[in-house]
C-alpha cells in the first residue's frame, strides 16, 4: 500500500517516465557539478566528496528508497547469420560470453535487491529507442523501486559505482520526507528532482554551492517561478 508521499506515488506509476536528461525533463530540478580539478585523482576525489555531501544534505536519516531500471533485450532475430556481417576476426564465443556476462550482472543486481528489500516494479515503461534505430522495439524497461523500511542502503558503494561507471545500474535515491530524487549521471554531475516548488525553494540555497554554472540561470528562473 502506497504512503502519502508524492514521489512514491509517481515512482510506482507507469505515467512517470523519468528519462534523461532529468534536469530538463522535470520542472523542479536542480543540477550540480561533482568532478572538479585538473588531475584525475583530484577530480575523482572531489566528485566522490561532493556527491556524499549532497547525499547527506538530502538524506540526513538515510534514503527511504532507491530505484533503478532493469532493461530486458529481445535477442531473437529473423535475419541472416550475424557473424557474416563482421570481418574474419569475428569472435563468436566472445560475443556469446559478453552477452551472458551482461545479463548475469543485471540479474545478480536485481536479485540482490529483490531478495533483501520490499519492492515494487513499474513495467513496460517508455525507452530511449528511436523508430529509426536498428534495434527499435527490442528494449523493455522496468523500474524497480526498493524500500529501505528503516534499514540503510550501502549508499557509499552505490554512489562510487555510479561515479566510476563500473557495474553501474542507474541507481537513484529517494526521500519521501523531502519529496526528491537524487540521480548521479556520471562523475561530472548529478540532478536533484523535487516534486514541488516549495521543496525546491527549501533546498535551493543548501545546494547552491554545488550548482553547475552552465545551468544557474535556468535554476534561478525555477526558484523565482
Amino acid at each position: 500500500m502506497l504512503g502519502n508521499s508524492i514521489v512514491e506515488k509517481k515512482l510506482c506509476s507507469n505515467d512517470f517516465q523519468y528519462l534523461h536528461p532529468y534536469f530538463y525533463n522535470n520542472p523542479y530540478a536542480l543540477r550540480c557539478e561533482l568532478g572538479i580539478g585538473d588531475a584525475t585523482e583530484e577530480y575523482m576525489e572531489n566528485a566522490k566528496r561532493r556527491a556524499l555531501e549532497i547525499y547527506h544534505i538530502l538524506f540526513h536519516n538515510g534514503a527511504d528508497a532507491i530505484f533503478f531500471n532493469h532493461w530486458l533485450y529481445d535477442y531473437c532475430d529473423s535475419g541472416n547469420a550475424e557473424k557474416h556481417v563482421y570481418d574474419s576476426d569475428f569472435d563468436l564465443e566472445g560475443v556469446i560470453e559478453n552477452r551472458l556476462e551482461y545479463e548475469r550482472e543485471k540479474l545478480k543486481f536485481l536479485s540482490y535487491y529483490q531478495l533483501n528489500y520490499r519492492h515494487f516494479t513499474a513495467r513496460n515503461l517508455e525507452t530511449y529507442d528511436d523508430p529509426n534505430d536498428i534495434d527499435y522495439g527490442r528494449q523493455q524497461r522496468n523500474r524497480v523501486i526498493c524500500f529501505s523500511d528503516g534499514a540503510e542502503f550501502d549508499y557509499r558503494h552505490l554512489i562510487e559505482q555510479e561515479l566510476e561507471g563500473v557495474n553501474a545500474h542507474e541507481v537513484s535515491f529517494v526521500s519521501f520526507e523531502h519529496e526528491c530524487i537524487f540521480s548521479i549521471y556520471d562523475d561530472r554531475g548529478c540532478d536533484v528532482v523535487f516534486m514541488t516548488h516549495d521543496k525546491l525553494k527549501e533546498f535551493y540555497h543548501k545546494l547552491q554551492p554545488y550548482f553547475l554554472e552552465y545551468d544557474i540561470e535556468e535554476m534561478e528562473r525555477r526558484l523565482n517561478g
